[in-house]
């Protein structure tokens, strides 16, 4: 059987078998860089473009 008659025949990925469980979402653990790392970023940035800046065009 081709993949083609496999979706044809209405056998999608998609399909509800009805066996799914439910599993609670657990507490989840974020360390202190990912904390931190929002807060850095634009000064990260900064800092980088400000030492392309003064490689490249002399700033």
């Amino acid at each position: 059987m081709r993949e083609t008659d496999w979706f044809d025949a209405g056998y999608a990925m998609t399909k509800n078998l009805g066996n799914a469980r439910y599993v609670p979402p657990k507490d989840m653990k974020v360390s202190f860089f990912g904390k931190v790392a929002p807060a850095l970023f634009p000064l990260v940035a900064a800092a980088l473009g400000y030492m392309i800046g003064r490689q490249f065009f002399g700033l």
